[in-house]
Order: C-alpha cells, then sequence, then structure tokens
C-alpha cells in the first residue's frame, strides 16, 4: 500500500488479491483475500490518492475498481467496471507537471 502498511499480492490461479498486514517488526501476518470480480488479475496499482485500487483483469477484458479501507487493508469492489481489451497494466501519470 502507498502508506507501507499492507502488502498485496495478486493470486491469477484463484482471481483474487492477497492482502497481508505490515507488522512493526517487518513480519506479514495474513488480513483475507478478494476476489477480483474477473479473470487472471495481471496486474493493479493505487491511484494517486491510495483510495482506489485499479485491477487489470486480463482475460475479462476489464479494470476492476476497489475502495481500500486504509485501517483494516481490506478492498471493497465499487461496482464498477472499465472495459478494456486484455489489460495487462495500469499506471497513473501526473500530467499537470
Amino acid at each position: 500500500s502507498p502508506d507501507g502498511n499492507f502488502v498485496y499480492c495478486g493470486n491469477r490461479l484463484y482471481d483474487s488479491i492477497g492482502i497481508f498486514k505490515v507488522g512493526e517488526d517487518g513480519m506479514l501476518s495474513y488480513v483475507g483475500e478478494e476476489w477480483t470480480r474477473g479473470d487472471y488479475p495481471r496486474s493493479f496499482n493505487f491511484d494517486p490518492t491510495g483510495n482506489f485500487l485499479y485491477c487489470c483483469n486480463q482475460r475479462a477484458d476489464n479494470l476492476a475498481i476497489f475502495k481500500v479501507d486504509k485501517e483494516t487493508g481490506k478492498l471493497d469492489f465499487t461496482g464498477q467496471f472499465a472495459p478494456v481489451g486484455n489489460p495487462s497494466n495500469i499506471v497513473f501519470l501526473d500530467l499537470a507537471k
């Protein structure tokens, strides 16, 4: 996560994102996992605020959008998809600079 409190990992076999909390000692503890609402989560990224996570579901041809709970690290599906053919990566750019 952008704040360094959680680690998120894609699991393409089960179409999910694993969530782990980073302890003060750097050790990870399992929080849970969230279904990506698609097939083959190729990659994902946080928006610049860290409030949303966008997941590229490569074989489902969409981006699924999740709200991030910054206290628990859990993801809540917003119900929103963006249709994208075969998405493999997402990057946010600051074009104002």
